[in-house]
């Protein structure tokens, strides 16, 4: 028998992002290298129009910033987006619920775009007595 033994260090690991309650959308480290931000890119984001019951969104990292994208920014070790406008247009409810994004790589045509897949909310709802 031939074993092959997995390094930890080559699998992509905490791929997330995660709205803050200011409408922030946050990545971790991990994340954050893995699509290579920085300060002077952008992100165009989108939607599946052909699927509405798809709420992932859609990412291309751009290695500029364009115009009708998104800017990244940065604030110490940690990248974000201020996404406050587009979530309040898309109606998620980040003030009152955990909204958190696990992030992989699609094929779309002939590119590979980054899929943000929105975990279902595990966060207990508060009760007050």
């Amino acid at each position: 028998m031939k074993i092959k033994f997995f390094n930890p260090d080559s699998l992509d690991k905490n791929l997330k992002a995660t709205v803050h309650k200011s409408g922030k959308l946050g990545f971790t480290v991990d994340a954050a290298r893995r699509l290579k931000l920085e300060t002077n890119k952008s992100a165009a984001i989108g939607a599946n129009e052909d699927d509405p019951t798809d709420d992932s969104l859609y990412i291309i990292i751009y290695n500029e910033v364009r115009s009708g994208a998104f800017r990244i920014a940065k604030a110490g070790q940690y990248y974000y987006i201020n996404l406050k406008a587009l979530f309040d247009a898309l109606k998620i409810n980040y003030k009152q619920e955990s909204v958190v994004y696990d992030i992989s790589e699609e094929p779309l045509g002939d590119e590979m775009i980054f899929k943000f897949s929105r975990r279902k909310n595990t966060k207990k709802p508060h009760i007050e007595s």
